[in-house]
């Protein structure tokens, strides 16, 4: 799938004016396909606002960004008994 998939997908969704369709998921016009674009928008919505509000997932096992505590918990787990 190319790259700019959600810019089409956006365009084509004001284009023909279905905005707000899934608002909210549990609406009975939600069904199909527009259901399952709505459960994707809100899965990268939730990745965004986590990492927006300090979610970290990076190559620190934990350590101090610029005054923030960073960690990441699978490399905590896995290096556990080695450091």
């Amino acid at each position: 799938m190319a790259k700019n998939w959600i810019q089409k997908v956006s365009k084509s969704i004001k284009k023909r004016g279905t905005e707000g369709k899934c608002t909210p998921i549990t609406k009975k016009t939600c069904t199909g396909r527009a259901k399952a674009l709505a459960k994707t928008f809100k899965k990268m919505a939730k990745k965004r606002k986590k990492a927006a509000d300090g979610g970290y997932i990076g190559s620190y096992i934990s350590g101090d960004l610029a005054g923030k505590q960073v960690a990441n918990p699978s490399y905590g787990k896995y290096y556990k008994g080695l450091l």
